[in-house]
């Protein structure tokens, strides 16, 4: 039997719908966390702070230190490191690049970044494409289409990011979910390989997909957005499903004896 050491776990949908908790969620990650089993949460969201994710997770009693929580802000940073940067974002992501040192500037940065910004208007999308056109490299957070918030769906980050991609006819470089760049900083985190860890998760195109690629076992929770009739229609496998956190309890009981 494989020894399972660390659960990375999506968020909105997954541990917590907008201001809820998913039943069971606190006390099994509690449980979990007894067993000496790392707990990290993955979440293409750039525009909160790692602290304050945290704060809304102990709010539901869930033990959490801003280590845990990787955004695709955090991968930003890291793949910018110390240079230069023009950022479409929020917060979250300014911060996290310029703890890492990185530049924010217009004047020829080596990259564009580009991410959820609810600010986003034509005088940034005209800036971004001019740079890209002038050699800066295009990264994307994530391209999502949409996300829910407070129990509405608003565009998401893809929106912005295909307005940027049609204006320049460029490819971004995307690093959160479904790509496996999340995953492997999660691992790294972690102290673990891919075989030691399980990827867990709401959304098939997303969540379960980025597993995959990173060459995880994976399961896919029925509690938010994707069902099972969708595995049919995605072609996404997940190695488990689980209806709620008692099911996903018994999974990991029975495969890792935890």
């Amino acid at each position: 039997m494989t020894k399972l050491k660390a659960i990375l776990f999506d968020l909105d949908g997954t541990v917590y719908a907008g201001e809820r908790e998913i039943p069971g969620a606190s006390d099994y990650i509690k449980h979990l966390g007894s067993t000496g089993i790392r707990c990290v949460y993955i979440t293409n969201r750039s525009n909160r702070t790692a602290e304050t994710v945290c704060k809304q997770l102990q709010g539901f009693g869930i033990p959490c230190n801003p280590d845990d929580i990787i955004s695709t802000a955090h991968v930003a940073a890291n793949y910018v490191g110390n240079k230069s940067a023009f950022v479409i974002g929020e917060e979250g992501l300014v911060s996290a690049l310029e703890e890492k040192g990185a530049t924010i500037t217009e004047n020829s940065p080596e990259y564009v970044v580009v991410s959820l910004d609810r600010k986003f208007n034509y005088e940034k999308l005209e800036k971004a494409c001019a740079l890209i056109s002038r050699g800066s490299k295009f990264i994307a957070t994530n391209t999502d289409p949409r996300l829910k918030m407070d129990n509405r769906f608003v565009p998401g980050t893809g929106a912005i990011v295909a307005a940027v991609q049609t204006g320049t006819g460029k490819e971004p470089i995307v690093l959160g979910k479904p790509e496996r760049i999340i995953i492997d900083m999660a691992l790294e985190e972690c102290g673990c390989s891919a075989e030691e860890a399980l990827v867990i998760g709401d959304f098939l195109p997303t969540d379960i997909a980025s597993g995959i690629n990173a060459g995880l076992k994976t399961v896919l929770m029925l509690t938010g957005a994707s069902t099972k009739a969708d595995i049919e229609e995605t072609g996404i496998a997940p190695t488990y499903i689980a209806k709620d956190f008692a099911a996903l309890a018994s999974i990991i009981q029975a495969e890792y004896g935890i």
